[in-house]
């Protein structure tokens, strides 16, 4: 397993500015943070999902639909290292607040280059709490993105555990 620490710096200074520059007077936690897994998809692998991956999500509320966003996980079949951070805004379905639709801008690393380039990617996700009464911490959802250099593309299916916002 190899990883490129100098891939990871602009994604630790994004996820550092991000966290910098919520709003002071926000009567509403700001801060989410999830656990969760993937089954990954990659445009150069032939075998669907490409790898799982296990790791977590971070967000910071600018306003309420448009947030910074972060993310880190560790693919389990290829050992890799997968980071994003960037922007997206978020619509909720006013007939049912468990479903939103999302499109971002996030800049990309991975520990190994083949599979995910280091590179800015455009990206739209769908999530849905299915049993919010039952396990309102529990979402699942998608999310496919496109690299603006490599043209390379991605989908994710997740499964994600809220944590406690503070």
């Amino acid at each position: 397993m190899r990883f490129k620490t100098h891939l990871f710096v602009p994604l630790i200074a994004a996820l550092l500015a991000f966290v910098s520059c919520w709003p002071a007077q926000a009567a509403d936690p700001v801060l989410s943070m999830s656990l969760g897994a993937n089954a990954a998809s990659f445009n150069q692998s032939s075998h669907l999902p490409s790898d799982f991956e296990l790791g977590g999500t971070g967000s910071a509320s600018l306003s309420p639909h448009i947030s910074g966003v972060g993310s880190l996980f560790f693919g389990v079949s290829r050992t890799y290292l997968r980071g994003s951070a960037g922007m997206r805004v978020t619509a909720t379905d006013v007939n049912d607040p468990n479903f939103s639709i999302g499109l971002g801008l996030q800049y990309q690393v991975c520990s190994e280059a083949d599979l995910r380039p280091q590179e800015w990617a455009p990206d739209a996700s769908i999530g849905w709490r299915p049993c919010p009464e039952m396990m309102p911490r529990v979402s699942v959802g998608a999310q496919g993105s496109y690299g603006l250099d490599s043209g390379t593309a991605m989908l994710l299916l997740a499964v994600r555990y809220s944590l406690p916002r503070f």
